[in-house]
């Protein structure tokens, strides 16, 4: 809130026994700059705000239920505008907001929904945060609504509920990090659910074992596609047609042809094809720079303008990527 200046919340106003809403209005008093909360209300439950309430600290509380007032005029807008901002990754306590513009993220998703033959017959399961990058656009719920496919939000990540899931609602596509995909491969045998419906996962926001990534296709009868995503913008992915070594051992390729990547080492010279380094990246949909931090800026680019991802990878001779582990001294984008 601080960081974005948001002068709006909108969310439940409470969620398995958290105040939603009490938050938002510590959050209130603490600056000045949110100053309208919105609330969803559960069928037959009612505010405690009221209709319209307004705190000690200016901040007005508005039940969704309430609002009747007629839409405004549409807002001027350009496709090169923000049209949100995602959180960054990485293990500092200091927040970081990656602006995405329109035109970049919907190439995104719809090139990412290309990629994978989505089509309106797709059932896409948001088994991982809807905020997160990976299942908003790579190309998750954007990409699915895009082509008229269907959507589902599961109530928590558990392996069982989302084994239910994809056997209650047919799911064709999902996305999972490598410790949801080990839980799910886990418990399959003990709950037997019907997942025959899936024809793809994708696994990232780490490196895979190939352990793992052997047991994908046998167990949930599918094809496993490996992903290297940031907030930042740079999206890789194994092709569907990719052999199976490529599949089962890298993160692909990027996404857009107009990306650059580098790997190099410490001193920031390129290292020899096959060695691993710190991975960088520059492309039309890279951002340029956080919003409101300069002094992260500053670490984060190099002066030809490539961000410094805090990925430490390899490249592979057919111009892959396999993702060897993370470093600390630059923000990390996973």
């Amino acid at each position: 809130m601080r960081v974005g200046q948001a002068v709006g919340y909108v969310g439940p106003a409470a969620h398995r026994g958290f105040d939603l809403t009490g938050m938002a209005a510590d959050i209130a008093a603490q600056d000045p700059f949110l100053r309208r909360v919105f609330t969803f209300e559960a069928p037959g439950r009612s505010s405690p705000y009221g209709g319209f309430t307004v705190d000690p600290a200016g901040c007005q509380y508005y039940p969704l239920s309430s609002l009747d007032s007629p839409p405004g005029r549409p807002l001027a807008q350009s496709a090169d505008q923000v049209a949100f901002f995602l959180p960054s990754g990485g293990t500092t306590a200091e927040p970081a907001l990656a602006p995405r513009t329109h035109n970049d993220y919907a190439y995104q998703a719809r090139a990412a929904a290309e990629l994978v033959s989505l089509t309106a017959n797709d059932v896409y399961l948001a088994a991982l945060p809807a905020g997160s990058d990976f299942a908003f656009g790579c190309p998750g719920i954007l990409g699915t609504l895009s082509v008229g496919g269907t959507v589902v939000l599961v109530e928590g990540p558990g392996a069982d509920g989302c084994l239910a899931a994809v056997e209650r609602e047919r799911v064709t596509i999902t996305s999972l990090e490598p410790a949801a995909a080990r839980l799910w491969l886990d418990l399959l045998p003990r709950v037997r659910a019907d997942v025959s419906s899936l024809r793809l996962v994708q696994i990232g926001g780490g490196p895979l074992d190939r352990a793992t990534a052997e047991r994908v296709g046998p167990a949930l009868g599918c094809r496993l596609q490996q992903v290297l995503g940031t907030a930042e913008g740079l999206l890789t992915l194994t092709r569907p047609a990719d052999p199976d070594e490529t599949v089962l051992t890298t993160q692909g390729r990027p996404l857009s042809p107009g990306d650059e990547i580098r790997v190099v080492d410490a001193d920031g010279v390129d290292v020899p094809e096959g060695e691993p380094g710190r991975l960088l990246a520059r492309g039309p949909r890279t951002l340029r720079g956080y919003y409101r931090a300069p002094d992260r800026n500053a670490r984060s680019f190099t002066p030809d303008g490539y961000f410094r991802t805090g990925v430490l990878a390899r490249r592979t001779l057919d111009g892959g990527l396999v993702v060897t582990g993370h470093h600390t001294d630059v923000p990390s984008a996973l």
